[in-house]
């Protein structure tokens, strides 16, 4: 056999994708929020969305307790992101594009909480084996290739300027009231 026969054959045997008619088992009358048209097509106005709910007072301070659990930045920001994609928001091309400015927004409210964080996870929980490369998600591979977030000559000025006078959370405590 080819490889184009293998690759046809593992693709085909996978039990890693919808059944085949699953899609049109659901009511036409109630689409998912995904399956409309997107509430945000500007990148600008989706990272005002995003600064907005990062800094919000709880939200601020939960994101700051998971990365000094250990969670990497990146996780973090592929379940914000996904949770936005399936809310709706957006289409998965956007979602793609401001991965690296979300990342980068939070980076930069871990530094102005004085939060150690780290950007990716470990290179252990990375597949190291070809094929287990090739298994992951275009969102997963996307996410492997930003090192070191950084702001980008597209990002919003009003959104960095708000990003530079944002103020850390009141000291928080272990003991402190929740």
């Amino acid at each position: 056999m080819s490889q184009l026969d293998d690759a046809f054959f593992k693709a085909g045997t996978s039990f890693k994708r919808p059944l085949p008619g699953q899609s049109l088992t659901a009511s036409p009358d109630e689409p998912r929020p995904f399956e409309g048209p997107p509430k945000f097509t500007d990148r600008t106005k989706i990272l005002e969305y995003y600064f907005d709910l990062l800094t919000e007072e709880d939200t601020y301070e939960a994101v700051l307790d998971t990365l000094e659990a250990g969670t990497s930045i990146m996780e973090v920001v592929q379940v914000l992101l996904m949770q936005g994609f399936q809310e709706g928001l957006y289409n998965p091309d956007m979602m793609l594009m401001v991965a690296e400015p979300v990342a980068y927004m939070i980076a930069a409210l871990a530094e102005r909480a004085e939060v150690d964080f780290t950007i990716m996870g470990d290179d252990d929980e990375m597949p190291q084996d070809k094929d287990e490369v090739e298994d992951l998600s275009v969102m997963n591979k996307t996410m492997k290739t930003i090192q070191k977030p950084e702001m980008d000559e597209d990002f919003p000025v009003k959104v960095a300027e708000k990003l530079n006078k944002v103020e850390p959370p009141k000291q928080r405590s272990l003991l402190g009231e929740r």
